[in-house]
């Protein structure tokens, strides 16, 4: 039972260990600076391509600030965000960069945004507006926006896994070891040098009193020294002369009668535990009947 508790705790102490690092670490960075310029240049190649122009220029990707990019073009085009939006989402996956972006086509001249739109998670036609509207032939500078993640995943949604696993491992190691205690202390109560356990009974040989169940049963001296005596040799058969010799000290009374005497008023108080007996062996002497494994 011991070493099957002492495995437990160490088992669940490691798991424990591994949650907390895990959830407390910083996250792998998936956004790469070049990973995003070389998916808007093929945007911007395959832009070209649906206005039928394969010789016109895709200009430098420029990086304007952090997280934020922007693809432009030696010609005029048209852009028809439908496109736009599906050409955008399928180069961003193939790179491997996140699905949190924000996109914007801005007037060369204006410098106002004609279009823009907003990406988190998987792409939902659906959620994307005027996807039939399509923008006139003139210049435009399509400015991506990569919406950065939380850098420990603690705040993210594994984190909070991780997190919520944590906390039910927890909850078992403090349930496991309060019932694995409850069953060690039911299994081996704990006996000190001054009581010895008799089944459901504990006996008190310097007080002459046995206990069941907060419940006393007094004893008297005779009964208590002759249980003492039984005790110290459970399941062995006790002769008369030594319990004579013991309790009488041999003093020359006779006190045969009086042995048997004080082993009957000992069994009726001993009856009230089934699991406790004297038995009589006729013509030798007595045997304490126990099965409990802690009487010295």
């Amino acid at each position: 039972m011991k070493n099957k508790f002492k495995i437990l705790i160490t088992v669940i102490i490691l798991l424990m260990s591994v949650m907390t690092i895990h959830s407390f670490s910083p996250k792998e960075d998936l956004f790469h600076t070049e990973k995003i310029k070389i998916a808007l240049r093929a945007v911007g190649n395959q832009l070209l391509l649906k206005n039928n122009d394969p010789t016109s220029f895709v200009l430098p990707i420029k990086e304007i600030s952090d997280y934020k990019f922007e693809l432009s073009f030696q010609e005029e085009l048209t852009i028809d965000p439908k496109v736009l939006v599906t050409i955008i989402d399928a180069e961003l996956k193939k790179t491997g960069l996140p699905d949190n972006y924000i996109t914007e086509v801005i007037h060369c001249e204006t410098n106002e945004i004609s279009y823009s739109y907003q990406i988190l998670g998987p792409l939902k036609n659906n959620e994307i507006s005027c996807f039939g509207r399509k923008l006139p032939a003139s210049c435009y500078t399509i400015r991506v926006i990569m919406l950065k993640e939380e850098t420990s995943s603690l705040y993210s949604t594994m984190g909070n896994i991780y997190t919520f696993s944590l906390l039910i491992l927890f909850i078992i190691l403090i349930t496991s070891t309060t019932l694995l205690k409850k069953r060690h202390r039911e299994n081996n109560p704990i006996i000190s040098p001054n009581q010895i356990v008799l089944g459901k009974l504990i006996f008190y040989p310097d007080q002459q009193k046995l206990n069941k169940d907060q419940i006393e049963i007094s004893l008297t001296a005779k009964e208590s020294e002759l249980l003492a005596i039984f005790a110290q040799h459970p399941n062995r058969i006790v002769k008369r002369e030594q319990l004579i010799k013991q309790v009488w000290e041999d003093n020359g009374v006779i006190v045969g009668r009086s042995l048997d005497m004080f082993i009957s008023k000992l069994r009726k108080k001993l009856g009230k535990d089934s699991e406790v007996k004297i038995i009589n062996v006729h013509g030798v002497g007595y045997r304490l009947e126990t099965a409990n494994k802690n009487i010295l």
